[in-house]
């Protein structure tokens, strides 16, 4: 065989995977609609939120793209104006939001969905889950927004696009613009604190704290026991997906029962993960997109600012569920 028809073989062979992993996020949510409104582990169902947790100024200034990390700014930006992001720039915004400035996914999740062309609350609210850390069988997912900027964005071409008061930012600078001198900032016409904010939370601190409390309710006697039922009723019977769930299924003392995670963490090592040139597919549509799971247009109504909602879109997820079935 020709190596082109191997290459058409295997990309068949990944079309079917998507197909199936997408049945999968859809069977999740059929079987317990309740993932709309819960922690999918109910160890983790009051993570963030508390009282006085929910932080309408942040929730605003990631909803609007500015937060003062360009890469996220960015990718929100892009999902704006087009509707689509790849699935890494999807789940950065997801983990970001739920980490860095520790917001409840119930309450952002219909801003993303809103968002998003390729709506399925099947496979919007499994990810949103996954990337907050309330799966229990799933592992935790803190991205460095910094670090992904630079290594998906090197030359600042995406970010130049879409927040173009970074525009004639020196590349030295342009990842973390806060930290240009103030004679640069007004050599490239952009004053941190008033053309672009100043970053609205310390990123290593903030992840820092945040994985804090992830691991203190990971820790708890009954967080493995609800893990463990999670995975029994929802976790993936192939082979890859069962090896991946008992390396973060949590013991009594809270650690994993393998650390074979780490070496399954790493961008490469995931085919699924999208890159910077597929992000620029966004203003054709998702024809670029390299991952199943992406994500939703959510019936949740959030607090904070919204887009308007397409005409079509379900109110409910027994409304999403009977548009499946040709009901609408």
């Amino acid at each position: 065989a020709s190596p082109q028809a191997g290459d058409w073989q295997r990309s068949l062979q990944a079309a079917r995977s998507r197909l199936q992993w997408r049945s999968h996020f859809m069977q999740k949510l059929e079987c317990e609609p309740e993932l709309e409104h819960r922690a999918l582990c109910s160890a983790y169902d009051e993570l963030r939120a508390g009282p006085g947790e929910w932080d309408e100024g942040r929730y605003g200034a990631w909803a609007k793209g500015r937060t003062g990390f360009p890469m996220v700014d960015a990718c929100m930006r892009c999902l704006l104006r087009t509707g689509w992001v790849n699935f890494r720039m999807r789940a950065m915004l997801t983990s970001f939001a739920s980490y860095n400035l520790w917001l409840d996914w119930r309450q952002y999740a219909g801003h993303l969905a809103r968002c998003f062309l390729d709506y399925e609350p099947g496979i919007h609210y499994p990810q949103l889950q996954m990337q907050s850390g309330t799966t229990g069988i799933n592992a935790m997912r803190v991205y460095s927004v910094t670090k992904q900027a630079r290594d998906h964005d090197p030359e600042g071409d995406f970010i130049r696009r879409f927040v173009p008061e970074l525009h004639h930012v020196p590349l030295k600078y342009l990842h973390e613009p806060h930290r240009m001198p103030h004679d640069v900032q007004e050599a490239a016409g952009c004053l941190i604190g008033s053309d672009y904010p100043a970053p609205i939370v310390d990123e290593a601190e903030s992840a820092r704290v945040a994985k804090q409390r992830l691991h203190a309710v990971r820790r708890q006697d009954t967080t493995a026991l609800e893990a463990q039922r999670v995975y029994v009723k929802h976790g993936s019977r192939s082979r890859l997906g069962a090896q991946e769930r008992r390396s973060v299924l949590p013991t009594a003392d809270g650690t994993s029962q393998s650390k074979a995670k780490r070496a399954r963490r790493g961008a490469q090592s995931d085919p699924r993960q999208g890159t910077l040139q597929s992000l620029f597919a966004c203003a054709a549509g998702p024809d670029g997109a390299t991952d199943p799971d992406e994500g939703a247009r959510t019936p949740h109504r959030p607090t904070g600012p919204s887009l308007p909602a397409t005409p079509s879109m379900p109110t409910s997820t027994a409304d999403a569920q009977a548009h499946r079935r040709g009901s609408h």
